[in-house]
């Protein structure tokens, strides 16, 4: 082994692509294998993934007959020792792309067939689009390049498409479809490895929207408080002060620098307005009802009907001409008959009472069909992209190694 670590590495030189032809480029297979999604924060737009890399290529300077080496047919050799490609992540989060560390080791055949298995964890900058939140779904790209080789030195590749045998499922994203593409730019091949990620709304249904929905009802509850009870007014800045605390769970979730608006913040938009209309209204109607409560109200809207005496009335026969068991029951009604309140007086408290019902209707109305079409948009939005079409296509190049 000493022999053989001797002989193949004796004037190697690591600045000088191994290959016979300087003419000619090098080719470079990779395989990026996915195994865990450790974080996506979305309000800082970082996404992180555990994975390695298969990189290969062959080395001709490093060959050997195993028959002169008592049967060694490979060899693990330090990265440090070798040439490799300098591969560089674009928008990396922390500013530093570099692929593989310098304790890593490769694995070189008799052939000269290197492989390199860079582990590490992977954290990109994935632009958010928040739109659909939190039925959203969202894409992010891992892009990576030969940083210091054109395409006249280094042909890089990537063979077959993303390999999700080793994947562990994230509690709160699933990987719903995964792309590569590869393209050239600024002189030299770009690899695109697209993971199209859906968030799990369940948690987000049950701890955010259902509350919200039942805080929702509960506030068009504030018209069926008495006016007189004296409740109505602290009832109603505590809905409001309840959507506060649930503005403020929102906005920590969601990115601040989002170019689109999303839908649910809409929707709690919506209803906080709604929320601050009802406070408003108990305010003034609290103010008219100590100022003009008892005045007659001027305003013909929602005045009861009151009976015209110059209607038409049933005939009814006179008691001698009705039985005694006619008489009992006519006298029975009579008793039990309402007052007519043609003389009552119509006042300002009155037509506020009135009003609280009309108003009760009216909201109810109002936050159903808003959150109906709430749901009807982000539903078959999570509806089209439920069914992400695998990354089938055939590689663009095949890699041919010695085997």
């Amino acid at each position: 082994m000493k022999s053989l670590y001797g002989a193949v590495l004796d004037g190697y030189d690591t600045r000088i692509r191994p290959i016979n032809n300087q003419s000619a480029a090098v080719y470079v297979n990779t395989k990026f294998v996915p195994q865990s999604l450790l974080e996506f924060d979305t309000s800082e737009q970082k996404f992180s993934m555990l994975g390695y890399f298969r990189i290969t290529w062959i080395d001709e300077v490093i060959r050997w007959d195993p028959a002169n080496y008592n049967g060694v047919d490979s060899l693990k050799i330090p990265i440090t020792q070798m040439w490799r490609p300098s591969l560089i992540i674009l928008k990396a989060f922390d500013g530093h792309g570099v692929v593989g560390q310098d304790t890593d080791l490769t694995i070189v055949s008799q052939h000269g067939v290197v492989s390199w298995i860079p582990e590490g964890i992977y954290s990109i900058v994935c632009n958010v689009d928040i739109k659909y939140y939190p039925f959203d779904e969202q894409t992010c790209t891992i892009t990576y390049y030969v940083s210091d080789e054109t395409i006249l030195t280094v042909q890089l590749d990537h063979y077959l498409s993303v390999d999700l045998a080793e994947y562990s499922e994230n509690s709160a994203w699933t990987v719903a479809g995964t792309k590569r593409v590869k393209y050239l730019q600024y002189n030299t091949y770009n690899i695109d490895i697209t993971l199209t990620l859906q968030r799990r709304a369940s948690f987000t249904t049950f701890t955010l929207i259902m509350p919200l929905l039942m805080l929702a009802f509960l506030n068009i509850c504030i018209f069926l408080v008495p006016i007189g009870s004296g409740e109505k007014g602290s009832f109603s800045i505590t809905i409001f002060l309840s959507y506060g605390i649930f503005v403020t769970i929102i906005s920590d979730t969601l990115p601040h620098n989002s170019l689109q608006i999303s839908y649910f913040v809409l929707f709690i938009v919506i209803l906080l307005l709604l929320s601050v209309i009802s406070v408003f209204y108990t305010i003034l109607q609290a103010k008219l009802i100590a100022s003009i409560g008892d005045k007659e109200c001027t305003v013909s809207f929602l005045r009861p009907k009151r009976k015209d005496p110059n209607a038409v009335e049933k005939f009814a026969p006179n008691d001698d001409e009705m039985t005694s068991g006619q008489i009992k029951e006519k006298s029975l009604y009579n008793e039990k008959a309402p007052v007519d309140d043609a003389d009552e007086v119509y006042t300002w408290g009155k037509f506020l009472e009135r009003l609280d019902i009309y108003l009760f209707v009216l909201f109810l109305i109002m936050i159903v069909l808003t959150t109906v079409i709430f749901f009807i948009v982000l539903l078959n939005h999570a509806t089209r992209s439920g069914n992400i079409p695998a990354d089938d296509d055939p590689p663009a190049t095949t890699p041919v190694f010695p085997v």
